[in-house]
């Protein structure tokens, strides 16, 4: 649907006539507000991480606040195998709207170090400019962005050129996405030839080894880009944080690598950002999404533990240092650092190439998180089961233990071009796509899940939360830090009239959208208070 569609409808639903809704007890009915038609519901406020008890993603204001959305790939810089076949799909304002129309909040964006620092040493201008686009446009539609340092097999360099020998049990590997060529080791040998998975080349596992050991200053040149980006965005509310690095690979020590060397990376990435942020005019911290390693992720002990040697977060330049190789730690094992936010790929009953349930998963992670003094967020999430029945069901679950856990994440993902190497896998290989993409927007199954009633934003802190899919209703419990903080709610349109009530809690305004309503309410005082949503 074009963009002049929903305009339209927005513009009719918005000169809808003032709704009333009954509030619980002796509250008397109270009457929405109209608000202007406007490209954005709200400006966003800035995010930071709650750490130690009470732990959670917050607002400058003090407000719980929920991200939920999904990953799009399409600012990120992929290897292309066919030349009539995009590796990504064109990322447009369409996309946001759309993804607003779901109730989501945030979005994952994917950007490429190959694509920032194509030539060592040098930043490339434009392509932050295409960042900022996409976040303007995540902006103008009232969605948060969480910049992702995405990589998957290393980086675009990896595939196998043509004519190059692959001795038996290995095949041709395709390109990935992530480091540039110029930073990958083995390029254009039979060392890019894979056995069975894509990481398992020596081209992809040299490269990780050289990262983490910071050979020939590899690992550094990241750390600086970091700093530039964080620089480029240093006073911008609408980024909700950076992921420091997607999926890192175990590497060839497994336990040194992915416990000791990677906490060093992250590290001194987190203070490269702050030094980024603090450089700028108007700069201020946001939230470093961390993550363990690839196959570590659902444990209840991941590895990397990232130390700051400052109360100010300021960190040593060096890779060296030491870092702890467990997540027992407490908040204090990250001494000075209080905007860190754990950040695992939820794939049980999915891709996890360890066993366990999704229900293991949730606890697993939470145990990790806390482990750390922080609060978790799922990076990636998402079901390919053969059965749609089976697909629905997982579906269903994890959504039920993402609103128990009182935690967001983001599917994976909004929209996936034929060409992507994730339909190629070898070189040579062609897809056989039905159509030119897909993801969410071709799964509205999935899609009814993610646009599910939730709070994005909450006063003080939730205790608990439940959403009931099929109708759109929803309860929830908190505790308010003072009176007059606002709840920001998302109910989906198959929620007719939506009613609220609770106690300690007033309606201010109820609007539609696209999508959906949004409802606000305010806190009556301090303490505990409780909101219903029913639907008509």
């Amino acid at each position: 649907m074009t963009r002049t569609y929903f305009t339209l409808r927005r513009r009719v639903l918005i000169t809808l006539a003032t709704l009333a809704i009954p509030l619980a007890g002796s509250t008397p009915v109270v009457h929405a507000t109209p608000l202007t038609d406007t490209t954005a519901d709200q400006v966003q406020r800035p995010l930071h991480a709650v750490m130690g008890q009470g732990a959670r993603i917050a607002d400058d204001t003090g407000r719980t606040v929920l991200l939920r959305g999904v990953n799009v790939n399409s600012a990120g810089q992929y290897y292309q195998e066919w030349p009539d076949l995009p590796a990504t799909t064109t990322l447009t304002e369409d996309d946001f709207l759309r993804i607003a129309a779901l109730g989501s909040n945030v979005v994952r964006l994917i950007i490429s170090w190959s694509a920032l620092e194509p030539t060592r040493g040098h930043i490339d201008q434009n392509y932050l400019d295409r960042i900022a686009q996409a976040v303007a446009w995540a902006r103008a539609h009232d969605i948060y962005v969480l910049l992702d340092m995405h990589q998957d097999a290393w980086g675009v360099a990896v595939n196998t050129p043509d004519g190059v020998y692959c001795p038996p049990f290995t095949q041709p590997g395709v390109g990935w996405d992530g480091a540039p060529a110029w930073a990958t080791a083995l390029v254009g040998t039979s060392a890019t030839c894979r056995v069975s998975k894509r990481e398992l080349s020596a081209a992809v596992q040299a490269s990780f080894a050289n990262f983490y050991l910071d050979v020939n200053g590899v690992q550094t040149e990241l750390v600086n880009t970091w700093a530039a980006v964080a620089a480029r965005f240093a006073n911008d509310p609408a980024i909700a944080g950076y992921d420091l690095l997607n999926e890192p690979n175990p590497g060839l020590i497994p336990g040194l690598d992915d416990y000791v060397l990677l906490g060093n990376f992250y590290r001194r990435a987190m203070a490269a950002i702050r030094s980024g942020e603090q450089s700028a005019p108007g700069g201020f911290r946001h939230i470093a999404f961390f993550e363990p390693s690839v196959i570590t992720g659902s444990l209840p002990v991941p590895g990397p533990l990232p130390l700051f040697t400052s109360a100010s977060g300021s960190a040593s330049g060096s890779a060296s240092g030491s870092a702890s190789g467990s997540a027992s730690g407490s908040a204090s094992g990250s001494a000075g650092e209080d905007d860190m936010v754990y950040a695992p790929h939820q794939y049980n009953e999915s891709i996890s190439p360890l066993p366990g349930s999704l229900a293991s998963g949730f606890a697993d992670t939470a145990t990790a998180a806390s482990g750390y003094g922080t609060t978790f967020f799922n990076g990636e999430w998402g079901f390919w089961d053969t059965d749609p029945a089976v697909i629905a069901d997982k579906t269903r679950r994890y959504a039920a233990l993402e609103d128990s856990h009182l935690v967001g994440g983001t599917y994976w993902q909004w929209r996936q071009a034929c060409g992507d190497p994730h339909n190629i896998q070898t070189r040579g290989t062609r897809p056989t796509c039905t159509a030119p993409d897909t993801g969410l927007d071709h799964d509205p199954a999935t899609a009814a899940v993610i646009a599910r009633s939730y709070p994005r934003a909450a006063p003080g802190q939730l205790t608990a939360l439940t959403s009931d899919i099929p109708s759109g209703a929803m309860t929830l419990t908190g505790t308010a830090d003072r009176a007059g903080a606002s709840a920001d709610l998302w109910i989906p349109e198959r929620c007719a009239a939506p009613a609220l009530t609770g106690a300690n809690i007033t309606q201010t305004a109820r609007r539609q959208v696209t999508g959906g309503w949004r409802i606000t309410a305010a806190t009556n005082t301090t303490g505990d208070y409780r909101l219903a949503i029913a639907c008509g």
